[in-house]
């Protein structure tokens, strides 16, 4: 029940239930051996006992504990005489080794640890899985991506709000001007094909035979995008804006998606854009979505452009 119960979220638990079942255990019989020995010291000990003269950091690494834990280990060890400290060749660092006490008590350790390799080889081998090889695999995924790193990507997608779609409406005329006008301003100044198509859109997109969409999160207009007919199945990807408040949300995939969704369900031969190498989040979204760079348009409007791109397949 307690496994159904806790689930993913107990695996911490449950390896903290092994090591108790196995430590107590251990502890028992360091006990009655006449030890002063305790399970926490056997990575410091045992690394030692493999490789005499190691520093904290050194520790550390090979145990993988944190540099906390290690320090503390070795300062009781120290107190009971175990290990001992000495003065590096850099005068800085310190080392750590086995005092002849300290190798006396390994001498006597060594017996029992080799029983003890044998107990957890035979549990190995009576369990349906290799629960070593299953920790093997388990360690090196969370090095290759620790946990913290996965939590923070699925929360950050979690988190992300529903953004809805909608085409034009001229209740929206003002936000396809200042989504718009905010990057353009940014990063270059407004020039007149700017102009023309930010304070007019129903004349040079919509008569035209294109398309506006709008992004929309809680009723908030929050990015905007214009599919441009150029006739003879050419359309141009233009004027797409995210205001900077909602960068982060989706909001320019949604709006990319749109676009080139409409461009198939019009039966669209050549999709193309134009940016500026500047904008480099922004060429990456493109290339997500299937945009490569071509060779530059003679007919652009745009001093500022300086990358042509045109779809070249499916996204996703």
């Amino acid at each position: 029940m307690g496994e159904e119960l806790f689930s993913n979220l107990g695996i911490g638990t449950r390896l903290r239930r092994v090591y108790d079942l196995l430590g107590t255990d251990m502890e028992k019989i360091y006990k009655e051996a006449g030890l002063e020995f305790r399970v926490r010291h056997f990575p410091v000990v045992f690394a030692l006992h493999q490789m005499n003269g190691l520093t904290i950091a050194e520790l550390q690494k090979i145990s993988i504990l944190t540099h906390s834990a290690i320090s503390q280990t070795v300062k009781q060890l120290s107190e009971n005489n175990i290990v001992e400290m000495k003065v590096g060749e850099d005068a800085r660092s310190r080392i750590v080794y086995l005092t002849s006490k300290g190798e006396e008590l390994v001498e006597k350790l060594l017996p029992m640890w080799k029983i003890t390799h044998k107990v957890i080889y035979d549990l190995r081998q009576e369990s349906q899985n290799d629960l070593l090889l299953a920790l093997d695999d388990f360690e090196e995924n969370l090095r290759t991506k620790n946990f913290y790193q996965r939590y923070q990507s699925y929360n950050a997608t979690m988190q992300k709000p529903e953004v809805e779609i909608v085409p034009f409406h001229v209740k929206y005329r003002k936000d396809w001007y200042d989504i718009n006008i905010e990057w353009v301003e940014k990063y270059f100044s407004m020039e007149a094909a700017d102009g023309k198509t930010l304070e007019n859109p129903e004349k040079y997109i919509l008569a035209e035979g294109g398309e506006i969409y709008f992004a929309l999160v809680k009723g908030e207009v929050l990015g905007a995008a214009g599919l441009k007919y150029k006739g003879e199945g050419e359309y141009e990807l233009t004027k797409m804006g995210v205001r900077s408040k909602a960068q982060g949300l989706g909001i320019g995939g949604k709006l990319m998606e749109i676009i080139i969704d409409r461009f198939h369900a019009r039966g669209g031969n050549k999709l193309y854009l134009e940016t500026n190498a500047i904008l480099k989040p922004a060429i990456a979204l493109y290339e997500k979505y299937g945009f490569v760079q071509v060779e530059s348009r003679e007919d652009t409007p745009y001093t500022r452009v300086d990358i042509s791109m045109e779809y070249k397949g499916n996204y996703g």
